[in-house]
């Protein structure tokens, strides 16, 4: 069984990191070791489903010793990832800076994948406290490693070196009575155990951690939210900045005018482009998107950044088209393709592992529309037949962003996605199946949007 011992030197792995924080005293990283451990044994853990990999359900654990805010235990912990041998490892990114975590999860995670893969299992991982889970949620990752192999460790070993300051780390071994036990480790110099205790499953929390992630991270239900986020990065892009004081030049207009506005909304390659352009023609309607051409050139800036910031663009997207929209149904119907629906339904799909049964509940919060965001006056949902709209994908020949390519390969994700604008809420969508001709589409189109206004 592997054992951490001293450390090798670790690689040039340290050109990656920004910034090293380093300790200016023993005193000073004794209370920070004993802060960690503290905080780590009052801890739950959330490693997320993944079915591909055979997890089809999120699994909870705890120490034993949390025996506080009333947690229900199951009193014995057997893992079958952990038999035969089995080593498991978590890795939480600890930085309190939410973004620069952020971009420190992502480039844990390549380099978790780029190393590891082979070897182990990767899941994604959340960690919290009962009490605020919604200031203490920490992302990372969980690995299991069913070969033990000294490759793994020292590769892992070399790794967390480079990263010490920011990641809490915990292996776990599994004994002959089925008992797990976490053991939490600091790496400076060499790898040193700084506490240990037996863990236990729990049952699914009440407040899901997966939900809080998607509330904290994933999806902006106010202006405020996103821009916080921008203004966080003004240090690390030029980007931010322009975001911020487009934002704030864009004359602001309380509310629309007369005139409907309809968004088009559905997955990639469904005809929303084409419907958006009959319906303009046939109602001489305004044609809007989001997010907006005046942002559009730093997209491909956006979509390379983690969740956190990439979603930020795409809130403050709808927030930018919304004065547009108001402007323009002064004047004319309005029609937009893509809104906070697309937004939304992309962030929670992506955000919740495994199949679309582990998707919150129907009626639930994150599925409500912003209350400071311009409501539409009727939202269509196109769907088409997974076959045909995976045809269209490839006979378009365009340039596709990495939720693009993982719907065209991921029917589970695609179906996530759809169900998650099924459930989206104040505004509903109403369901146009656009698997016939363009024609159809259109005229079935029309007449529900004739049932709904004088137009």
């Amino acid at each position: 069984m592997p054992v951490w011992s001293m450390c090798r030197p670790a690689p040039c792995l340290q050109i990656f990191l920004k910034r090293k924080i380093e300790c200016k005293s023993c005193t000073i990283m004794a209370n920070s070791l004993n802060s960690c451990s503290a905080d780590w044994k009052r801890r739950v853990f959330a490693v997320d489903s993944n079915p591909s990999l055979g997890y089809t359900n999120p699994f909870y654990f705890t120490s034993f010793d949390n025996k506080h805010h009333g947690i229900s235990m199951s009193p014995v912990c057997e893992w079958e990832m952990l038999k035969q041998g089995a080593i498991g490892y978590s890795l939480c990114v600890t930085d309190s800076h939410r973004t620069s975590a952020a971009r420190l999860h992502k480039l844990l995670g390549h380099h978790l994948v780029r190393d590891l893969k082979t070897n182990c299992t990767i899941l994604r991982l959340l960690s919290y406290l009962p009490h605020d889970p919604y200031g203490s949620l920490e992302k990372g990752f969980m690995l299991i490693d069913p070969m033990s192999s000294l490759q793994v460790e020292d590769r892992l070993r070399n790794l967390l070196t480079a990263y010490k300051q920011n990641i809490r780390f915990c292996s776990y071994q599994q004994n002959p009575g089925g008992y797990v036990l976490q053991k939490l480790w600091t790496l400076n110099g060499k790898a040193t155990e700084i506490g240990s205790s037996h863990i236990v499953k729990l049952e699914k929390p009440a407040i899901s951690p997966f939900v809080v992630n998607i509330k904290n991270s994933a999806v902006f239900y106010s202006l405020d939210h996103a821009c916080a986020v921008f203004k966080e990065c003004l240090s690390i892009f030029p980007e931010a900045r322009n975001l911020l004081e487009l934002i704030e030049r864009e004359p602001y207009v309380p509310k629309k005018g007369e005139f409907p506005v309809i968004v088009i909304e559905g997955l990639d390659a469904t005809g929303k482009s084409t419907l958006t352009q009959s319906l303009k023609v046939s109602l001489k309607a305004a044609l809007l998107k989001s997010p907006p051409d005046c942002i559009s050139q730093w997209r491909k800036t956006f979509d390379d950044e983690p969740s956190l910031i990439r979603r930020a663009y795409y809130a403050l997207g709808n927030y930018i088209v919304e004065s547009q929209i108001a402007e323009a149904s002064k004047h004319s119907p309005v029609i937009v393709d893509r809104y906070w629906h697309s937004t939304a339904a992309y962030a929670i799909a992506t955000e919740i592992g495994g199949s679309a049964h582990n998707l919150p509940e129907s009626h639930h919060e994150v599925y409500q529309w912003p209350n400071d965001l311009l409501k539409p006056d009727l939202v269509i949902l196109l769907t088409v037949r997974d076959e045909e709209r995976i045809k269209r994908i490839q006979g378009r020949g365009l340039a596709e962003t990495k939720e693009e390519k993982e719907l065209e390969t991921n029917s589970m994700f695609r179906q996530k996605v759809e169900e998650t604008y099924k459930r989206m809420e104040n505004p509903g969508c109403v369901i146009i199946d656009a698997s016939a001709s363009k024609q159809s589409v259109l005229t079935e189109a029309l007449f529900i949007i004739k049932k709904y206004f004088d137009v």
